[in-house]
């Protein structure tokens, strides 16, 4: 990839860098300070990877405060959603959203490890869960299964159960789930009808496109957008961010 974008650079350069002159100088002067330039670059190739690691920074810059902008101005969708289900207190210092699909392994992996952050923390972080189902339809079962329960104070309970199943969450493993967990089934089958439950979906698919959530997990707080499984980058900015309030 690196050779290709400095193969092009190195015969793009000598063009760009004369192009303004071009009609001031002659054929054998401009081949002779092409040739110049050519066996620099090929001398010193350094110059050429400082310059595209300065460019990748700066662009990724620019997209963390583009990402950082958006979720300023999406605040109250993301933390303050009476639609969403969440643990830890609600007055908590820190807010920290989670978008999670419960067919992901990666998910399924940190849900010990989330679930405990607000205890970890003594009460001062509270998570906030969106279901964002994208990888197959029992991805979107599961997930109106899990709001249909919170209907009944059962959401968290719905929600470790099938973080922790080793199957694909058929049907017949989702209803089992339903019934070891107390849940009123027949109440339960017809609130999964319901289709504002589709429609909080969709809209938390929507908010998700529009911050740059494109996989899961992904974790939000302090407009902050942190994309996979890694605890120890989490843990470091809610410690960041406690130290910071005091």
């Amino acid at each position: 990839m690196y050779k290709k974008i400095i193969l092009s650079f190195c015969l793009i350069l000598p063009f760009t860098a004369l192009s303004c002159a071009q009609d001031k100088i002659s054929d054998a002067e401009r081949t002779k300070t092409e040739t110049i330039i050519k066996a620099y670059l090929l001398e010193n190739p350094e110059i050429i990877e400082e310059a595209l690691i300065a460019l990748h920074n700066k662009r990724e810059a620019e997209k963390g405060e583009a990402s950082r902008a958006m979720i300023a101005a999406n605040t109250d969708v993301l933390y303050q959603n009476a639609a969403d289900y969440a643990i830890g207190p609600e007055d908590a210092a820190i807010t920290l959203v989670e978008f999670f699909d419960y067919r992901c392994g990666y998910c399924r992996k940190a849900v010990e490890a989330v679930s405990a952050l607000p205890e970890k923390y003594d009460g001062q972080v509270r998570i906030v869960f969106k279901e964002f189902p994208i990888l197959s339809e029992t991805s979107h079962k599961a997930a109106i299964a899990a709001l249909a329960a919170g209907r009944q104070g059962k959401y968290f309970e719905i929600h470790q159960a099938f973080m922790k199943t080793p199957t694909q969450l058929t049907e017949a493993d989702i209803l089992k789930i339903g019934e070891d967990i107390g849940l009123d089934i027949e109440a339960w089958k017809q609130d999964r009808t319901d289709p504002a439950l589709s429609t909080q979906i969709t809209r938390t698919q929507s908010l998700a496109r529009r911050l740059g959530v494109n996989a899961t997990p992904a974790f939000i707080t302090d407009e902050t957008l942190i994309t996979g499984l890694d605890m120890a980058q989490l843990s470091k900015m809610i410690e960041t961010q406690l130290a910071e309030i005091g």
